[in-house]
């Protein structure tokens, strides 16, 4: 199943109707095949349909209950597409499939290339058609509708294909009487018309204007004859010798898969018509080229017809890249959510307990708060890889960007049992840039280290980072296969890479080379083949301000126990789906500020809750069950203005940039979890040293 055919809104084809096919039957066609071509109703399989406004769930019963694999789908009386059950079973069986398209209606599924036939259209066009559909498309039904698009029926492409097979042998057979009516009659004219048919076969089977090229082989791929567009495809003259075998042009590793191909046609062996070989085409470099081939017995020859699919191969894979980017960033915003709800009783209960707990328990709680941090860190740095966040400068340690990446690529470094040696200056070393982006940066170019020490009996990837004069630096070498001269300076280029397709796509150093140009800086390399590489990200070095006290990203921290300067007794609301961490909020601003805590564990009870009493503050997650709590302030900022004024959102991770962007422009404050309470106090102290006169009062 094609992955594009669940993206909502597919659009169905228009329909195959005679004003649409020019192609008229020949006048000598055969007496059936005349017949046929009026009775397609014939051919009809079932006229089974679904409406376009039924929800998947109710078209994969319908399926169920049919037996069919393909249902046409009508809005208004007209039919509007096709939908298959092996779509609507993919869908629905994927991971939360069900949860989230279950009540999608059948026309966000529909096939995308459905052929639909209007009554009356000549049978050949409809074959043509039909058979001439490739990979899933030509298993599809094919839609009879008359001229108002009402539906009259599928049919099936087997009978088609049947159909198909039955005309050919018929004309076969009034051809075989011809042939054996002119053989008689033109006996003796046979050896002058024998050299005028083998001048067409060549001439139809070379099709000097086709869109593919053409080459007439023998079994060691010498080229006897070829068209223009072969010349134009592998970037040679037209001159008769300007390239005598394909053989040689064939990467070495396919060579003898492709002179065996050869061989098993020149023996009449049965052989798969349509392979892929890779072409060292000049100037243009190595090309990936479909081979569809046949046998010519007349002048035993191989017909060979190449079709460049470099392109379309790089276009798959990035595809295939795009809905593994997106699998993973569902799955990351997913952990991330959960992890952060996980770590924030962690941090909140440890610092509770630090402020009641003797010098040696806050000895033992040191570590926790600090594993949380890490933990915490590491999460966030997950998200920056699977989504970064849009691009914002702020003064950056190197040092800790290099820290951070290694943290990042601890896996795979064990895994390719390489030494690392770091070499970090004592000072920071500050740059203006973006730290997701810098990380990215250092990424790409280790993971091309390990790669190029894959060989290496004791690999050694040696990271260093200098700060001296008006540029600092980042140096990534390896001890590694190293660089062709040659490609040295193409090392940079998009699209250029000496990895398999399996292996890279030639993006991740331009990409690279991008990023640094983007923040004023730049990449050089050095290398020498069997000596490993060494490149050398250079940024403008800054001078951090006199007056920083703290790293960029955290703020100052709180002094002495948070939240003592707020009245005491006020009445608030917390919003959590979670049990622990409902008890960890209620806790703390019991503890804190004093506060009477009222819970509720999604929005719906928040909003029954708000009814009942006035609350000087509402602290709501944003992800939850029944409903959430970003519908929960927008009712509330229907319902109770002045409430919705002293909201905040405490949560694990948002999910959606849109929905991050979108809170922004509330200016609705947000806590990430997991919290310090130094970072509770200073988003709840405002809303609560600010609570009005009646809202004091309730409490």
């Amino acid at each position: 199943m094609k992955s594009d055919t669940m993206a909502p809104g597919s659009n169905a084809a228009a329909p195959l109707g005679a004003g649409a096919v020019q192609q008229e039957f020949p006048s000598a066609q055969p007496a059936k095949l005349r017949a046929e071509a009026t009775r397609l109703e014939s051919l009809v399989h079932h006229r089974e349909a679904v409406n376009a406004a039924t929800s998947l769930e109710q078209v994969q019963r319908e399926f169920r209950a049919r037996r069919v694999e393909f249902l046409a789908v009508v809005r208004d009386g007209a039919v509007i597409g096709l939908c298959a059950r092996g779509q609507v079973g993919f869908i629905m069986g994927s991971r939360f499939g069900f949860a989230i398209y279950s009540q999608h209606t059948i026309d966000t599924a529909l096939v995308v290339n459905p052929l639909i036939i209007v009554q009356g259209t000549p049978i050949r066009a409809v074959l043509d058609a039909a058979l001439a559909r490739t990979g899933d498309d030509f298993h599809e039904d094919v839609v009879l509708v008359d001229a108002k698009r009402r539906l009259i029926g599928l049919i099936k492409v087997e009978t088609l294909a049947q159909l198909q097979s039955r005309l050919v042998a018929e004309q076969l057979d009034e051809l075989r009487e011809q042939g054996e009516v002119l053989r008689r009659q033109n006996l003796e004219l046979f050896q002058a018309n024998h050299a005028a048919r083998q001048s067409q076969g060549l001439y139809l089977g070379l099709f000097a204007s086709h869109t593919l090229g053409v080459a007439l082989l023998d079994r060691e791929g010498r080229i006897h004859e070829h068209n223009r567009r072969l010349a134009e495809l592998l970037n040679f003259g037209d001159g008769p010798m300007a390239i005598a075998s394909l053989t040689g042009w064939v990467t070495e590793k396919e060579r003898t898969a492709f002179l065996a191909l050869l061989d098993a046609h020149a023996e009449g062996a049965s052989v798969q018509t349509t392979q892929e070989f890779t072409l060292d085409v000049p100037d243009r470099g190595p090309r990936l080229f479909r081979f569809s081939t046949g046998w010519i017995r007349e002048t035993g020859q191989i017909c060979a017809c190449l079709d460049d699919i470099t392109e379309q191969r790089t276009i798959e894979r990035n595809l295939l890249r795009q809905e593994k980017q997106r699998l993973l960033d569902t799955l990351v915003g997913g952990i991330a959510h959960e992890l952060n709800n996980k770590l924030t009783p962690v941090q909140g209960f440890a610092e509770l307990l630090g402020l009641e707990a003797n010098e040696r328990a806050r000895g033992y709680l040191e570590p926790i708060t600090r594993s949380v941090a890490e933990a915490s860190r590491i999460v966030r740095q997950l998200l920056e890889m699977s989504k970064p966040v849009a691009h914002t400068t702020e003064l950056q340690d190197l040092r800790t960007i290099v820290e951070g990446a290694l943290v990042m690529l601890r896996f795979q470094v064990r895994e390719a049992h390489c030494e690392v040696r770091t070499v970090l200056p004592a000072e920071a070393v500050w740059v203006l840039a973006d730290g997701a982006q810098i990380k990215q940066v250092i990424l790409n170019l280790v993971i091309n280290a390990l790669h190029a020490m894959e060989q290496v009996a004791k690999p050694v990837l040696t990271i260093e980072v200098r700060g001296e004069g008006a540029m600092a630096s980042i140096v990534v070498a390896d001890n590694g296969c190293g660089i062709a001269p040659e490609n040295v300076d193409r090392i940079f280029d998009p699209f250029f890479t000496t990895k398999g397709p399996e292996r890279g796509t030639g993006l991740g150093l331009s990409i690279c080379f991008s990023l640094v140009r983007q923040h004023r800086g730049e990449i050089t390399v050095q290398s020498q083949p069997g000596a490993g590489a060494r490149f050398t990200v250079s940024l403008p070095h800054e001078r951090a301000p006199a007056q920083m006290l703290f790293a960029p990203g955290e703020g100052p921290r709180a002094k002495g126990r948070p939240g003592t300067d707020v009245p005491r007794g006020l009445r608030v609301l917390v919003v959590e789906d979670e049990l622990v961490l409902r008890r960890l909020l209620q806790e703390i601003l019991s503890t804190l500020f004093g506060c009477r805590v009222d819970v509720a564990a999604n929005g719906a009870e928040a909003l029954a809750a708000v009814e009942q009493e006035t609350y000087a503050m509402v602290l709501s997650d944003i992800r939850m069950p029944v409903m959430s709590g970003t519908e929960l302030y927008l009712r509330l900022r229907d319902v109770r203005p002045e409430l919705s004024r002293r909201f905040i959102f405490v949560t694990g991770h948002p999910g959606d940039k849109q929905l991050e962007a979108e809170i922004a422009q509330w200016g609705v404050p947000v806590i990430a979890k997991p919290f310090t309470l130094a970072r509770l106090s200073e988003a709840c102290g405002p809303f609560l040293r600010t609570a009005e006169p009646e809202e004091r009062e309730s409490a």
